[in-house]
């Protein structure tokens, strides 16, 4: 039996590259409205947030424009170029936003709880002061990032540990890359930074109280509600999630691409 190459590719990667070839072979005319979320990610059997993410990196590159409140639809070529396309173009350095919030829900809820046992009150000043520096940016329409990712960061050194600390600043400055903050362009809003806040809020009063399994929790939540905030449908006022071409039109796509089973 002869040896395969492994693709070491991540996931949403496959999942664009099937996209492309089916876009690039005429499946899927311009201007056409591509299949849901859903319909995809049974097609390829593979997540949802596996498939959203592929089709940013597809919008990143042009070949597709989301649409919220309506879809995903097929860019002309010309649009594509423009960026100057490559099918290797597509995000090969970003890790897939949702893995990573998934990350930093294991890493940062250990992290909330160590940090609340070991937490001295210049700590719980730092975490206060930065919760107003995100409160006061959130209200004066500036991007509260920058505090936001020092909060996490201080919580980290709260434990001591600096290891920790680096791999909570890697993880968040990973949020910056191009997948991410396309993904945020559409679900950042000042909304939704108001829940974070409740939050951060949550976070500070159980390391304050040094109530570790609160903390947890608190960190818990918040990264489970970034999840759900990112999931969000691209379809607003209780639109069905539908797509402009048929499930049984994607079914002999994908077979035509030879699709088949991506993990993920």
């Amino acid at each position: 039996m002869p040896i395969q190459s492994i693709d070491t590719r991540r996931v949403y990667q496959q999942i664009a590259d099937q996209l492309l070839k089916l876009i690039e072979a005429g499946e899927f005319p311009v201007d056409s409205r591509l299949p849901s979320e859903r319909d995809l990610a049974e097609k390829f059997k593979v997540s949802r947030p596996s498939v959203r993410e592929a089709l940013i990196a597809l919008e990143v590159i042009g070949v597709v424009q989301i649409k919220m409140g309506s879809g995903v639809y097929v860019c002309k070529p010309e649009d594509a170029k423009q960026k100057g396309r490559k099918k290797n173009d597509i995000a090969v350095k970003d890790f897939a936003p949702f893995e990573l919030i998934q990350a930093r829900l294991l890493i940062e809820s250990e992290i909330a709880a160590q940090a609340a046992s070991c937490r001295n009150d210049e700590d719980v000043e730092q975490l206060e002061a930065l919760l107003q520096q995100m409160i006061d940016h959130s209200f004066d329409n500036r991007n509260p990032l920058d505090p936001d990712r020092e909060f996490h960061a201080t919580l980290a050194r709260a434990t001591g540990n600096q290891v920790l600390t680096s791999i909570v600043e890697q993880m968040f400055d990973a949020r910056m890359g191009v997948l991410f903050s396309r993904l945020s362009n559409y679900f950042d809003t000042r909304t939704t930074w108001e829940q974070a806040i409740k939050e951060h809020r949550a976070i500070v009063r159980a390391v304050k109280a040094r109530d570790p399994e609160k903390a947890r929790q608190a960190m818990r939540h918040h990264m489970e509600r970034a999840y759900k905030r990112f999931s969000a449908s691209w379809l607003k006022n209780g639109q069905p999630d539908q797509s402009g071409i048929g499930a049984s039109k994607l079914a002999l796509s994908a077979k035509s691409a030879k699709a088949g089973k991506i993990p993920g």
